[in-house]
C-alpha cells in the first residue's frame, strides 16, 4: 500500500465538475491556493455510502455498525516490479523511491448549478503551464482549479476553497 486517504468526486446534485472519484491522501500537500470559494471553480468533496435500503455490503470491517451517510476510504497499491504511472491528488511530492514527473493542480470542468454542464474527468494539469500557438477565446473545452469542499473529507486538513494539489510519479 502507497497511502491511505479519504474517496473523493463530485457533488452528487451538480452539473460539471470531475467523473471520475479519486483517492485523496489522508495528509495533503498544499502549495498556491486563494482561500474563499471562487465564482468558477470545478469542486470535489468528500464521497459518503448511501446504502440505507439496500446494502449489499457487509459491515463487518465496520464493527457491524451501518455504512449510510458516513465517509469512504480509500487507499492506493503498488505492484511491484511493474512499470506505473500514478497521478496523485492533494499532493505535490512523490512517495519515497518514486520519480517526479510534473506536479501541479487538479482541474475539470466548472462545478455548478447548470444542468446542462457536462462532467468531464479530474486531471492534473502542470503547475507551470504552456500556451499554443493562436488566440481564441472561443470556450469550447475548458478547465478549471478544482477547489475542496469539506464536510464528508474533514474540515481540519482539506480546506474549502483551497485548490487542489496533484502530482505525477512514475517508478
Amino acid at each position: 500500500m502507497l497511502f491511505e486517504g479519504h474517496a473523493a468526486g463530485a457533488h452528487y446534485s451538480q452539473a460539471g465538475g470531475g467523473s471520475n472519484y479519486l483517492c485523496l491522501h489522508e495528509e495533503p500537500l498544499w502549495n498556491n491556493y486563494l482561500n474563499g470559494h471562487q465564482s468558477h471553480t470545478g469542486s470535489i468533496y468528500g464521497v459518503e455510502y448511501e446504502v440505507e435500503s439496500s446494502n449489499i455490503f457487509s459491515e463487518i470491517n465496520n464493527g457491524g455498525y451501518s455504512l449510510d451517510d458516513k465517509p469512504a476510504p480509500c487507499a492506493v497499491c503498488y505492484v511491484q516490479r511493474r512499470s506505473t504511472v500514478l497521478m496523485i491528488p492533494g499532493r505535490n511530492q512523490c512517495p519515497n523511491g518514486w520519480t517526479t514527473e510534473y506536479e501541479g493542480y487538479l482541474v475539470s470542468q466548472y462545478s455548478g448549478p447548470n444542468r446542462d454542464r457536462k462532467r468531464s474527468s479530474y486531471i492534473c494539469w502542470d503547475e507551470a503551464p504552456e500556451v499554443a500557438v493562436g488566440n481564441s477565446d472561443e470556450n469550447q473545452a475548458v478547465v478549471y482549479p478544482v477547489e475542496v469542499q469539506c464536510g464528508s473529507l474533514p474540515c481540519s486538513k482539506y480546506i474549502s476553497g483551497r485548490e487542489l494539489t496533484c502530482v505525477v510519479c512514475s517508478k
